[in-house]
């Protein structure tokens, strides 16, 4: 056995360790840009669009997309990488921006103690989104909003809410 295992060899003081050699990233997995595709010594694989080899024949990423394996001429491997598609991007970012102008009139809650993201979501979808009605609410109806919210919320004391909240909606 000419070549080193991973886990390295004790006999006859041969404890170098091993290479880490093979593919990194796999067919159809996302890789950006300088990403390292597949550590060789040799050319198993050969380098295809958009990819670079090192000059240990170690392959990378040129842009950022899809990795492909391909069986090309002289039945070699080649390696290469397809670009993404822009359009999906612009229209993910869209709704974000709705999002941001539905909460403008609102306070932030999560300066009060104890009420975090969820819960502030779960209080705006109760109609309770500025101090003035966290203050002008009662225990009771805050007990009921955390009540229906589920077991998660309900074990939750809202009534030092109530005074942080009239402290915040005077200043």
């Amino acid at each position: 056995m000419a070549h080193k295992k991973g886990v390295g060899s004790s006999k006859n003081g041969r404890e170098s360790e091993s290479k880490r050699l093979g593919v990194k990233i796999y067919g159809g997995q996302y890789a950006k840009a300088g990403n390292i595709l597949v550590r060789q010594r040799g050319t198993q694989h050969y380098p295809g669009e958009n990819v670079g080899m090192g000059k240990d024949h170690t392959l990378f990423a040129l842009i950022e997309g899809t990795v492909m394996f391909q069986k090309k001429r002289k039945n070699r491997s080649y390696v290469s990488v397809e670009p993404i598609v822009d359009a999906d991007v612009a229209v993910a970012e869209a709704p974000a921006a709705e999002k941001k102008a539905a909460v403008a009139g609102t306070d932030d809650l999560k300066k009060i103690e104890g009420i975090g993201p969820k819960l502030e979501e779960v209080l705006n979808a109760a109609g309770i989104g500025t101090y003035a009605e966290m203050a002008a609410s009662s225990v009771e109806k805050l007990h009921e909003v955390l009540a229906e919210a589920g077991s998660r919320y309900a074990s939750k004391d809202p009534a030092p809410w109530i005074e942080q909240a009239k402290e915040l909606a005077g200043k």
